[in-house]
């Protein structure tokens, strides 16, 4: 690892940006309906996977599971089709509805952008959750347009003689009985690449949309213990591992990580844990890349609000 971290630390301005992966995911999900059709005598449609990741029964189901969210998540036709399989037909879903595809001699740009939709199974509730969807969806229009307007500036400006490529696509980073996380991560490749993420959460039982402190009990100061972890947590890799940098107790103290910001990138993953997200360039210089830090539960016990960290 830490030979690794030294190579990016010497070429991370020629990172390049991945190729698709929907060669695998093709693979994938061919493999899944196969064993999903042996499992049950041919008839595949009836055998439902889980679909909370976490609770799935077997490793194969779980796979399947995520190959059919990724394929039915890269295109609008595929989304349509999936709909029609009853492991999509959960609570939350998410399609993508457009593809912003333009490119200019050497100038480009590929986005990502779905649709968050509530289905309509006439279950108590569902009009809240579908109000924090249209939100959520308004949200997202908001943010990839002002991505697709920065990007469209450049190309007037560079005049036909520019390099650059835009690249945005999502995941969804939680789905669990409390929390619906959507993760957008853009890539803007010039002389290298530069990274950033933007994820947005719904609350399932209050049916809207949510922000880390929202995660807390009112008034309460989250930001210390959760900004005090994470220095810890810092100089603690950067003593087992010489190839890590972080900006805490520097020589420049202005660049120093002091406190948590206001909007701060956060998910909970699958052990209940809460994950803060910072950009490149946010807390460490380029060749980190965009980092992470889990936070320990008691770091914050007595202050969370139930049900949404473990």
């Amino acid at each position: 690892m830490n030979h690794d971290l030294n190579q990016i630390k010497q070429d991370y301005q020629n990172i390049s940006v991945p190729e698709a992966l929907k060669p695998k995911v093709t693979d994938a999900i061919a493999k899944a309906k196969a064993d999903m059709a042996n499992a049950d005598g041919g008839n595949s449609r009836k055998t439902a996977l889980p679909f909370h990741f976490p609770f799935a029964k077997t490793a194969w189901a779980a796979a399947a599971a995520l190959a059919l969210i990724i394929l039915a998540n890269s295109s609008p036709s595929i989304s349509y089709a999936m709909e029609q399989i009853p492991v999509i037909g959960a609570m939350i879903k998410v399609v993508t509805f457009r593809e912003y595809e333009h490119q200019d001699n050497q100038m480009e740009a590929s986005l990502k952008i779905p649709e968050v939709q509530i289905p309509q199974d006439g279950t108590e509730g569902n009009e809240a959750l579908e109000n924090a969807a249209q939100e959520l969806n308004g949200t997202i229009k908001a943010y990839t347009d002002e991505i697709i307007a920065a990007y469209e500036a450049d190309v007037k400006a560079a005049g036909g003689e520019g390099t650059q490529a835009v690249g945005l696509d999502y995941e969804v980073v939680t789905d669990n009985d409390r929390l619906f996380s959507l993760r957008f991560r853009q890539t803007i490749t010039m002389a290298g690449a530069a990274q950033s993420e933007k994820i947005y959460h719904i609350d399932k039982q209050a049916g809207k949309m949510v922000t880390l402190e929202d995660l807390f009990q009112e008034g309460a100061d989250y930001k210390t213990p959760i900004s005090e972890n994470i220095k810890q947590q810092m100089k603690e890799q950067m003593a087992q591992d010489d190839a890590l940098t972080y900006y805490v107790d520097s020589e420049v103290p202005e660049w120093d990580f002091k406190e948590l910001p206001d909007q701060a990138n956060f998910y909970v993953n699958e052990s209940g844990k809460l994950v803060i997200v910072f950009d490149e360039y946010q807390v460490a210089p380029g060749y980190m890349g965009i980092v992470t830090f889990e936070i320990p539960t008691e770091a914050v016990a007595g202050i969370v609000k139930e049900g949404y960290l473990k």
